[in-house]
């Protein structure tokens, strides 16, 4: 364990934010604004337009979307994310359902005190969603 003078100030610390690998950014980008609400906050383009980076957000969650493979980076699995939520949970998986999304668990309630479900997005990473008490 580190020494307390090494740890990092609490206060340096905001937010977080999945970065989910996808195999085209501008497509990834048009999936997460239509399907789920996002709207983009940034796409870095070459000068052909094809994305290689973009940030979306929904209220104050974002989520980062890596082009797979971008400047001879290994090719990266797919990953998971959890996003909590208030409101209802139920009619969210149930709209959800009707635009067809691919679900990975359809929902239940956890022993630790959660209701949740994951979606899948289009690349295979996992949008794990959930709602305590």
């Amino acid at each position: 364990m580190l020494p307390e003078s090494d740890l990092p100030d609490q206060a340096m610390f905001r937010s977080a934010a999945p970065v989910f690998p996808v195999a085209d950014v501008n497509a990834a980008v048009r999936w997460y604004a239509d399907v789920l609400g996002f709207e983009a906050l940034h796409v870095n383009a070459d000068a052909d337009g094809a994305a290689n980076y973009a940030i979306v957000r929904l209220g104050e969650v974002q989520v980062h979307l890596l082009q797979n493979g971008f400047e001879d980076e290994p090719t990266r699995s797919p990953t998971e994310a959890m996003f909590t939520m208030s409101g209802d949970i139920d009619a969210l998986e149930a709209r959800l359902k009707r635009r067809g999304l691919v679900f990975r668990r359809e929902i239940e309630n956890q022993p630790w005190g959660a209701r949740d479900f994951t979606v899948l997005d289009p690349d295979g990473n996992s949008i794990w969603i959930a709602s305590f008490g």
